[in-house]
């Protein structure tokens, strides 16, 4: 990995980090290893907060081997040097537009039976589960800090949104997802939710919500979007589209491709 002086940006940041990659704007990208849990996330926490005045979203990969880390970004080193940047997002098929398409014919898809009776029980279970999720701390609840040491990678974008797409991140090809249609969803949810990056794996995804959906319908609606997005989820994480909106009441969303 070649050595590249800190830039002014990282002035006034935690010491140790060192260059990691290039973004598909050709820009470097930082790593360093920090404790996991609490420690982890005070840090994410720190350096989202510098966002606005350094330019670099921090992305927490979790406690994985350097393999790992390195596997992360073997396609944007062979891009990189190319800088073909990402789309903008005024020439992304819009999110809602792209969920639509993605799910199909809802009448032909198991997971989407019997509808009604699934959230009038979500609706009648709300306030309990709510009540539940909103008593998690994040540091128990976020998979992306859990480890006793966590790699973090500071990444420059103009949000967390952009960071998969920067990357050229596969993790999402098995459903033909690149960097435009993360770019849509990500930026949507963002604006929509408060929904912010903050993990990311080889297959894998996390995001810290500031505003998660108030009500059981509102939970509903979202988890047929996570369906379109990801519709490994029913076999990584929820059984049904109950069972996944009710997982959406909380701050901590995560998405699986494997």
């Amino acid at each position: 990995m070649s050595e590249a002086p800190p830039p002014e940006a990282l002035r006034g940041l935690p010491s140790g980090f060192t260059p990691w990659c290039r973004t598909l704007r050709g820009d470097q990208a930082w790593l360093l290893e920090v404790p996991g849990g609490v420690q982890a996330l005070a840090t994410w926490r720190a350096l989202r907060e510098r966002h606005a005045r350094t330019g670099l979203w921090p992305v927490l990969l979790g406690s994985v081997p350097d393999l790992i880390v390195d596997q992360l970004t073997w396609r944007v080193q062979i891009l990189a040097d190319d800088r073909p940047g990402i789309a903008r997002l005024s020439e992304v098929t819009p999110a809602p537009d792209l969920f639509v398409r993605w799910l199909g014919d809802p009448a032909a898809d198991a997971y989407l039976s019997d509808v009604p009776r699934h959230l009038a029980k979500l609706q009648a279970d709300e306030v309990a589960i709510r009540d539940r999720l909103d008593t998690r701390p994040d540091d128990v609840a976020l998979r992306s800090l859990q480890g006793e040491t966590v790699h973090i990678v500071l990444v420059p974008a103009a949000g967390g949104w952009e960071v998969p797409a920067l990357l050229a991140w596969s993790g999402a090809e098995k459903e033909g997802h690149g960097g435009p249609e993360h770019v849509a969803v990500l930026h949507f949810w963002r604006e929509s939710y408060g929904a912010e990056l903050i993990g990311l794996g080889l297959e894998s995804l996390e995001l810290l919500v500031e505003r998660p959906p108030t009500d059981a319908r509102g939970a509903f609606e979202l988890a047929m979007q996570h369906y379109a997005y990801c519709p490994e989820l029913m076999d990584n994480l929820a059984p049904a589209i109950g069972a996944l909106a009710a997982t959406l009441l909380g701050r901590h969303w995560y998405f699986d491709w494997k």
